[in-house]
């Protein structure tokens, strides 16, 4: 096939939407952003499909607040995502699509600083860029064993949310310097700590079915649907059930087992619903207990302080990453008990050591940090960020 014919063939299968999944469109608006000079002193690096903007949507107040002290913008390379980007916040926003033209943004203007919530191999094409820092944030701290990747190794720091993101670094990689690549920043996302209502409301919050059997901790095709069921036998109990947003993403027996759950929560009318919101804070201060896979959901909810059940992984070949102290602090749920989920569930609110290791826990996991307080210690993180750039670059006697 002729190349005039192949580039105009892309650009219709670009813009009719049909692409392989994870692709980008990479519909970009790169002319326009020719002269195009970046003034903030922060950069949002973001290549993915609208597919992953879960990773992008929960930092959204942060990135506001870094905004107003720095000025930022998200550089996006797919022109579905960043529609959505630009109807849910106020962020200022750019589609470039070639390497080129995210090279002239970042290499040209005042940006000192690029932040990366994802492990997306197309990282690649900002970190190119030598006279900028780039840091790592991710997208969500947990004990899982991907959690913590040579990746992070090409860029210049990592923030984690406390010391567990220390140690699970200082023991899986080799050659990396903990101390020198990464800051404590607590999660700056986190609702502060809620009060739940009356009654007993279980939050099911399971993960996705990941893309390597070492990361296989979703329990919804295994025993999902029978936790739930045996939660809402019990008449005094009520449930949320809150799927990861990738749920059947890549088996579609997760997908399938997904929709029976649903259908099953769907059945119980006020006693149950299903939380698709982008943000778990009505589902978090709403429950009592919040049941969980080995995922950063389960990190996230050691802000609320109230008890946490984890499930036992039924893949015998998914593997926790070490320490993995949240994991062995907590009461488990698997196939052979998921059954007598009310009773665990019973149990664990009647534990009186519960609120001394949830504490115990937040310290190690969240560093102690949460809502505005993480979201200042954040921002100072990326303004100190910034300032060694500027040092670097007088001392390599790169022109302002």
């Amino acid at each position: 096939m002729p190349r005039h014919v192949r580039k105009i063939a892309g650009k219709f299968i670009r813009r009719w939407g049909l692409l392989p999944g994870g692709v980008p469109d990479g519909l970009g608006e790169d002319d326009q952003l020719a002269q195009r000079v970046l003034e903030g002193r922060v950069a949002v690096f973001f290549p993915d499909p609208p597919e992953n903007l879960y990773q992008l949507r929960q930092w959204y107040a942060a990135f506001e607040a870094l905004d107003a002290e720095l000025g930022l913008t998200v550089i996006l390379q797919d022109s579905r995502t960043a529609a959505l980007v630009r109807a849910e916040c106020a962020l200022d926003v750019v589609i470039a699509a070639r390497t080129r033209t995210v090279g002239t943004l970042l290499g040209d203007g005042a940006v000192r600083l690029v932040l990366y919530v994802g492990q997306a191999n197309a990282n690649a094409v900002a970190l190119r860029v030598t006279q900028v820092l780039h840091v790592f944030l991710n997208h969500g701290d947990s004990d899982k064993y991907v959690s913590v990747s040579n990746q992070v190794k090409a860029f210049d720091r990592a923030f984690v949310a406390g010391p567990a993101g220390v140690d699970r670094h200082a023991r899986a990689l080799l050659y990396f310097d903990t101390h020198k690549r990464l800051r404590i920043v607590g999660r700056p996302q986190l609702p502060p700590h809620g009060t739940p209502g009356p009654g007993l409301t279980v939050l099911y919050a399971p993960t996705w079915e990941g893309t390597m059997s070492v990361n296989a901790y979703s329990s919804v095709v295994d025993f999902g649907y029978e936790l739930v069921d045996a939660l809402l036998a019990d008449e005094d109990i009520s449930v949320i059930y809150r799927p990861h947003p990738r749920t059947g993403a890549s088996d579609a027996y997760f997908q399938g087992a997904d929709q029976r759950i649903r259908a099953l929560v769907a059945r119980y009318g006020d006693r149950a619903r299903t939380d698709d919101s982008v943000d778990p804070e009505a589902s978090f201060h709403a429950a009592h207990v919040l049941i969980a896979d080995v995922s950063a959901i389960a990190t996230d909810w050691l802000s609320q302080r109230r008890p946490l059940i984890t499930t036992f992984p039924a893949a015998s070949e998914a593997r926790v990453a070490a320490p993995a102290r949240l994991f062995d602090d907590t009461p488990h749920i698997d196939a052979a008990t998921a059954p007598e989920a009310a009773r665990i569930v019973r149990e664990s609110l009647a534990d009186n050591s519960v609120e001394a290791t949830m504490d115990r826990l937040s310290t190690y996991y969240l560093g102690g940090l949460t809502g505005p307080q993480a979201q200042a210690t954040f921002v100072d993180a990326c303004r100190e960020a910034v300032a060694d750039c500027e040092k670097e670059r007088a001392r390599l006697g790169v022109e302002a």
